[in-house]
């Protein structure tokens, strides 16, 4: 039986994929398919797919990585169609042998009468569709692939740094954009709120893609050398269920992609700045347990300190956990490690596992083993976090134990009196009784911090994120 070989072109964006509906006069008539036609004789795939979207839909495209072979049999011939994705530099298409075409979302892709062989594609689609590249995470290797007279390097400056004028978005012009768009998800985070501490804290409330909302904490120090700090989210929601923390009534609801934690940085310092990365710094302290989503944190990183993006140090970078120390290998291997910062909180398994309890798994000697095992960069100390608790965890015992915990490790201990949440079970010691807790520290030898609470007014400070506006702040 005579085998007929057709290429068709796989075209996604945000994340809508690209059919055609046959005209009644053709083979198939009225049925859908992913446009495309015939190899002549000489032609390779690339060049026949190229060639025949031209001529059927008015615009240049560049067939990409091959995806698979389906066959449609009819009574005389088999035709056998090989799929490949697709980019294109225009969406201004001008139809010339199909009777109808548009852009469909997968639910509705799958209603649509398909011809045989474009049915059976459907499956690997949705594989393709599900696992797309986000824009952000792109590298300026990735982005040389593509068919534009811009630079790699030049493209990926422009999409992490909007705000630098002599390398805005426009700047790689309209063709270029629709090719990113063809080949990246190039869905944005939107800023859905904003509410402002008077002490200069500014609360960022982001809708996701999904209608999922997640928190960042922009904080400015005026101080000698100014800085902003970005409180980050790595999950939408939090599953370690920690008792003093108001985010964990929340649940857990999805790992955030490394897109989305991306997009966070960019589009803060974008709307509120600064633009200088020396003036900036991460922590991974916002809503979620940043080791149990570490591919994407790490992932992340990566571009965040990029020298041709942002160019964040990682030395300005912390990542705060609970303590799950199966995923603490992925963070000591990575190739841009951030500083570690451990909540503690408690000086007793007994006591930290009603507060967290992932001490259960992970209890406290467990934890001061690693963290002696440690491979500590020249002058890098454990941020070890002590919440305060009154008669929870703030007594003179409490103290000495956690000064004999950290005695034998590069540390600074972070002391953070407790922020009232809606759970209202436990309440902050007086000040009097934090500096009490602290002096015992620093007479045993302690290298002790205390977190000044930003943006208490605002729901904003320390275990406090809801990604919602608190109801004694609308």
């Amino acid at each position: 039986m005579k085998i007929v070989e057709v290429v068709a072109a796989l075209m996604i964006r945000d994340g809508k994929i690209f059919a055609a509906q046959r005209n009644p006069a053709q083979s198939h008539g009225g049925c859908w398919e992913f446009p495309g036609g015939k190899v002549e004789s000489g032609e390779t795939h690339r060049e026949a797919l190229a060639r025949e979207l031209y001529e059927e839909l008015g615009i240049k495209a560049y067939p990409a990585e091959f995806i698979e072979t389906r066959d449609t049999d009819s009574p005389d011939r088999i035709i056998r169609v090989h799929l490949y994705r697709t980019l294109i530099e225009s969406i201004d298409f001008k139809p010339t042998e199909h009777s109808a075409t548009g852009w469909f979302d997968l639910n509705d892709a799958k209603k649509l009468n398909w011809t045989q062989a474009d049915a059976s594609f459907i499956p690997d689609v949705e594989k393709i569709l599900h696992s797309e590249s986000g824009l952000y995470t792109a590298t300026p290797e990735d982005l040389d692939q593509l068919p534009a007279r811009a630079s790699g390097n030049h493209i990926f400056r422009a999409i992490q740094r909007p705000w630098d004028g002599r390398i805005k978005e426009r700047s790689v012009g309209h063709k270029c954009r629709c090719l990113l768009e063809s080949r990246y998800d190039c869905r944005q985070i939107t800023i859905s709120d904003t509410i402002h501490a008077d002490d200069g804290t500014t609360r960022i409330i982001y809708k996701l893609f999904d209608g999922a909302c997640i928190e960042t904490i922009h904080m400015p120090r005026d101080v000698k050398s100014p800085r902003v700090t970005l409180c980050l989210s790595s999950q939408v929601g939090c599953g370690m269920n920690c008792a003093f923390c108001a985010t964990a009534t929340l649940g857990l609801k999805r790992n955030l992609t490394a897109d989305e934690i991306i997009q966070q940085v960019i589009l803060a310092l974008d709307t509120f700045g600064p633009h200088q990365a020396h003036s900036v710094n991460l922590v991974f302290m916002g809503m979620g347990e940043a080791l149990m989503n570490i591919d994407n944190v790490m992932k992340a990183i990566d571009i965040l300190s990029h020298p041709q993006g942002l160019n964040i140090p990682v030395v300005r970078m912390t990542l705060s956990t609970s303590g799950v120390l199966s995923e603490l290998p992925k963070l000591r291997e990575a190739k841009n490690r951030p500083n570690l910062a451990v909540s503690i909180n408690a000086t007793t398994d007994e006591v930290r596992s009603q507060l967290m309890p992932v001490n259960r798994k992970f209890p406290l000697s467990e934890i001061h083993k690693a963290l002696l095992d440690w491979p500590y960069r020249s002058h890098e100390k454990v941020l070890l976090e002590y919440v305060l608790l009154e008669n929870v965890n703030d007594s003179d015992e409490d103290a000495c134990r956690l000064a004999e915990f950290a005695k034998d490790l590069p540390h600074n201990i972070n002391i953070i009196p407790y922020n009232e949440t809606p759970r209202d079970r436990f309440h902050a010691p007086s000040a009097e009784s934090v500096q009490h807790f602290i002096k015992i520290l620093q007479d045993l030898g302690c290298l002790v911090t205390l977190r000044v609470a930003r943006g208490v007014q605002v729901g904003g400070a320390c275990g406090q994120l809801l990604a919602r506006r608190q109801n004694s702040n609308s």
